[in-house]
């Protein structure tokens, strides 16, 4: 048989060219991303980073034990027990922006503890002085405008580090750090102090780490392991789909090469040939054309997976580091998958043709009359009750309908189930398509009836065109519509007439200045927004959850936020309140009224009431806690503008434009905010919210598992 397969496969390599440039093509992406999710595998730099160099570290913890995040600081009298039993340096951690790109700032006496390394200029010896990371030569002597908490100020660079794979940083004086962010965030332990007398007079509420341990006080404590996770998600999820589709395509593209080989099929069962013979043919054509295929596929594959080296990394897919290599066993598995796409292609069909009498067969061969088997009606009926079934199942849960990740296997169905009835299908809408045909003579007329007659042949074509494109189309589909369904949600429930953002690039926060000035405005009432990461816990200290809050003023609950209410009141809160939602009552079972404790960000706890429960949102859970609350110096990411009864709109908007005329912020009306938001999620490869938009952000946002806390929210 491998002789005659050889002949068939050599003299009739115009039937195989179909099949070939198919395999090849769908090795080739199944070799790239194979590529690509060994490249994420495994911990890319691993120990310490950015303390690799100190003895021991010393950071506050979070209600659960682990290092807190910022604003979290270490008491001043925490400072001064340890600074008796040990050399001790202060790193102060805070936000800059520069060159319209953001970044974290420091005192350069704590660059010497990471692999920072000046390349050229000196350190910085004066308040107006500054040493970028991973900065250009070109920048030296330099003045910059950099955007702090403290506000925006001109600093003149005169040093620029080594490139570092964890953070961008710019390093002030200390005496400058201390002026911008007075809270120490760390303490570096050097000149070889007891461990144990640190931990001692460290005392509760902080953490002492020591060896491999300091990797916990790293901005990214995985190596980069999460850095790679949106690229390892979408290398996975591309490579299951290319997979799936790379096999459709082989199995239709070798159909449609089996029926036009039925009379010689046919023919060599009339002569002797038994089924098995047949069925060995087909599979050995189908493992020669594979293989060939497979191996050209693996090399088109290594060559473009550098361009999409690039593309992930200007995308936002993976960081700048990322790097895609040469790995001999992905190579190995793409070529496995492609050449096994192709015998279980081959297998599925072979099987069909072997079964066949010789002279059905050659009565089959001018008009196929059976196009659909029981198992095919079975496993299409079954995915299209599948997708019906899931679809009804969640037409009372939105928030799952709007995310691809969870809703993506109704889509999913539908075009698998379409993929198989296609023989049904395809055939009434041919005839209705093709009817203008009979009007323009024999030609049109005879290429109409080939196709309704030849219907697998006909659904040999369609069915490759329908998973490709209806995978991608759907998927895309369900991820526009649950864009615009989350920005008119928030639309519907934010009662304002202007809003005020920072102007991208300039500063991560709206300051106190700008603030102040929107609410020196007359006639007006300004509700701000501050994100902020929360934990939950009962009156017993259990912490049952991690929750991001907006820190609103309460009086702006049902006023100007207007969520739907499950239980509860928005009104009268006061400003002891905890607004959740309602699947973060019931996975924390957390009831209306229940005491509760809140523990910040700067580490303060305070006792709270759940004053209502709201229905999640369709950005999923919503939790609102009282600004009056909020640590000092919380970062307000926007101000919502509410007319106050009887004021002029053009006269307020004058007034606006006014206020914050030198201002790096931006200020318009609501409803052009949101049309905004909607137009930027459906153009740009990531919406407001940072979610990914483009087709790889989509696949990677199908792959990616978040990470959980307590009672199963997402980390923020």
């Amino acid at each position: 048989m491998l002789s005659i397969a050889m002949a068939t496969v050599r003299t009739r390599w115009v039937s195989f060219l179909g099949a070939f440039v198919a395999l090849a093509l769908g090795t080739a992406m199944i070799a790239m991303m194979a590529l690509t999710l060994f490249a994420t595998t495994g911990t890319p730099h691993s120990g310490p980073q950015r303390f690799g160099r100190a003895d021991s570290v010393v950071v506050p913890a979070d209600p659960r034990g682990d290092p807190a995040h910022r604003p979290a600081a270490v008491p001043a009298r925490t400072v001064a027990r340890i600074a008796t039993d040990a050399e001790l340096t202060a790193d102060r951690t805070f936000d800059v922006t520069h060159g319209g790109s953001a970044g974290v700032g420091h005192g350069w006496s704590v660059a010497r503890f990471a692999p920072y390394r000046l390349a050229a200029g000196h350190a910085p010896t004066s308040r107006d002085q500054v040493v970028i990371g991973g900065g250009s030569r070109s920048r030296l002597g330099r003045t910059v405008q950099i955007s702090t908490p403290a506000g925006v100020g001109a600093y003149k660079v005169v040093g620029v580090t080594d490139e570092v794979w964890f953070e961008d940083a710019v390093f002030f004086t200390d005496t400058e750090a201390a002026r911008i962010s007075p809270p120490v965030n760390a303490l570096v332990v050097t000149g070889n102090a007891d461990v144990e007398d640190i931990r001692k007079a460290a005392g509760h509420g902080m953490l002492v780490l020591d060896g491999n341990d300091r990797v916990k006080a790293d901005p990214d404590p995985s190596g980069g392991a999460n850095a790679l996770a949106g690229a390892s998600s979408m290398a996975g999820t591309t490579m299951a789909i290319a997979t799936s589709v790379a096999a459709f395509i082989v199995i239709a593209t070798f159909a449609f090469v089996v029926d036009q080989r039925r009379r010689e099929l046919a023919l060599l069962r009339l002569v002797g040939g038994t089924p098995r013979q047949v069925r060995r043919m087909v599979l050995t054509e189908s493992a020669l054309v594979g293989a060939a295929a497979a191996a050209v596929g693996c090399v088109l594959g290594t060559v473009a997976s550098g361009a999409l080296n690039i593309w992930m990394i200007d995308h936002g897919v993976a960081p700048r580091w990322f790097e895609i290599g040469v790995n001999p066993f992905a190579l190995l598995l793409a070529f496995l998958l492609g050449v096994a796409s192709a015998l279980v292609g081959a297998a599925t069909v072979a099987l069909r043709a072997s079964r066949v009498r010789p002279v059905e067969a050659l009565r089959d061969a001018a008009a196929n009359r059976r196009s659909m088997t029981a198992p095919r009606w079975l496993l299409g009926l079954g995915m299209l009750a599948g997708a019906v079934i899931t679809g009804y199942a969640l037409r009372d849960t939105p928030e799952i309908a709007v995310n691809p990740r969870k809703y993506g296997a109704v889509p999913l169905l539908f075009t698998g189930a379409f993929a198989l009835l296609s023989p049904v299908v395809v055939w009434p809408i041919a005839r209705l398509l093709t009817w203008p045909l009979t009007r323009f003579g024999a030609g049109p007329l005879l290429v109409r009836q080939n196709m309704l007659n030849a219907r697998r042949r006909t659904v040999s074509t369609v069915v490759p065109v329908v998973v490709a494109v209806g995978l991608v189309a759907t998927m895309l589909c369900v991820q526009v519509a649950g864009d615009r369904a989350r920005v008119d949600q928030a639309r519907q429930q934010t009662r304002a007439d202007f809003v005020v953002t920072v102007v991208p690039g300039t500063a991560p926060a709206l300051n106190d200045q700008t603030v102040q000035a929107l609410r020196a405005v007359p006639g007006t009432t300004v509700t701000t927004v501050a994100p902020m990461r929360i934990y939950v816990s009962t009156l017993k200290g259990e912490v049952v959850d991690t929750l991001t809050g907006q820190a609103v003023p309460s009086r702006a609950l049902g006023s100007v936020l207007t969520p739907k209410v499950i239980e509860g009141s928005l009104k009268n809160l006061g400003d002891d309140f905890l607004v959740i939602d309602e699947r973060t009552a019931k996975s924390d079972n957390l009831t209306l009224g229940q005491h509760v404790y809140t523990w910040l960000p700067d580490g303060s706890r305070h006792p709270a009431r759940i004053g209502a429960i709201i229905q999640t949102g369709l950005d999923g859970d919503a939790t609102f806690l009282s600004a009056a609350r909020a640590p000092a110096g919380t970062d307000v990411k926007h101000a919502w503008v509410t007319l106050r009864p009887g004021a002029d709109i053009k006269d307020v908007r004058q007034r606006l434009a006014a206020a914050l005329a030198h201002q790096p912020v931006e200020a318009g009306p609501a409803e052009a905010y949101f049309a905004r938001v909607k137009d930027a999620r459906a153009e740009d490869g990531h919406g407001s919210d940072g979610h990914p938009r483009h087709l790889g952000g989509l696949l990677t946002d199908l792959g990616r598992q978040h990470p959980h806390h307590g009672g199963g929210r997402p980390a923020p």
